[in-house]
């Protein structure tokens, strides 16, 4: 009975190490597009707080999305010298992008 009451133990140990296994950070997906980020994805970034993460939202819905780095200047609080940081960290996906991803999927006609 005992060895019994002991693999229900491991068995449980097992399990419940592999579930927080599973809640821990997720793996690095690669750079974050900055034309279909979250805000907390934003905030993420290194130099970036919730107010940069506000403007740079508020800039992007006003612009209809970024074409070029260099437009991220143009946010209140961001320089060449924190968009030089931020470069390597992200992308810029087709500035509709951000449009299309709030769309809903069209039915193709035969």
């Amino acid at each position: 009975m005992r060895n019994v009451f002991a693999f229900l133990v491991l068995g449980f140990l097992l399990v419940s190490g592999a579930a927080q296994a599973g809640t821990g950070a997720p793996a690095d997906p690669g750079p974050l597009d900055l034309n279909r980020a979250t805000m907390d994805q934003l905030e993420a970034l290194p130099g970036i707080g919730a107010v940069k993460a506000a403007a740079i939202l508020a800039v992007r819905d006003s612009r209809g999305g970024f074409r070029s780095m260099e437009e991220l200047e143009s946010v209140r609080g961001i320089g060449p010298a924190l968009v030089a940081r931020l470069r390597p960290l992200v992308v810029l996906g087709t500035a509709d992008a951000q449009k299309g991803a709030k769309k809903r999927p069209t039915r193709a006609s035969k």
